[in-house]
């Protein structure tokens, strides 16, 4: 069984009109077919949340279609993996290699890293640097 390392921002279009979001639900719906392992770190849901709640914020969305997308987000069966000391070591590793304040999208690379997995993202930022530094097994949904 394949696995595909999933970013918050893979799932965010799910929730929301946006652009990407057909992009991202073809993608899921092939993945799924086809019994790849979905997978994230454990905070995940709480970045999709968040996006949730800054869309509400700004009067794009509406607080009862916010609550319903987190059933949708629940309902993708994405597994959602627990840090180790490993995988937070490694995440720092990437955080310094990206140049990256913070480790948050490192913790998604150094999962798939760990996993031998394919990471997906919308942050094309991010793929790109990835791929500046030879990772092959990082790929956007925007293209």
């Amino acid at each position: 069984m394949e696995i595909i390392v999933l970013d918050a921002s893979v799932v965010v279009p799910l929730m929301i009109q946006h652009p990407l979001a057909p992009k991202a639900e073809a993608l899921i719906r092939h993945w799924k077919r086809e019994y790849y392992r979905l997978v994230s770190p454990c905070f995940m849901p709480v970045e999709v949340v968040s996006a949730l709640r800054q869309v509400v914020y700004n009067g794009k969305f509406d607080p009862q279609q916010a609550l319903e997308a987190v059933e949708i987000m629940m309902g993708l069966e994405i597994e959602l993996v627990a840090p180790s000391a490993e995988l937070l070591q490694s995440s720092l590793c990437w955080a310094e290699r990206l140049g990256q304040s913070k480790a948050y999208d490192a913790q998604y690379v150094a999962l798939a890293e760990q996993l031998h997995a394919e990471f997906w993202s919308a942050d094309e930022k991010l793929v790109n640097a990835l791929k500046a530094l030879g990772v092959d097994w990082a790929h956007g949904i925007g293209g």
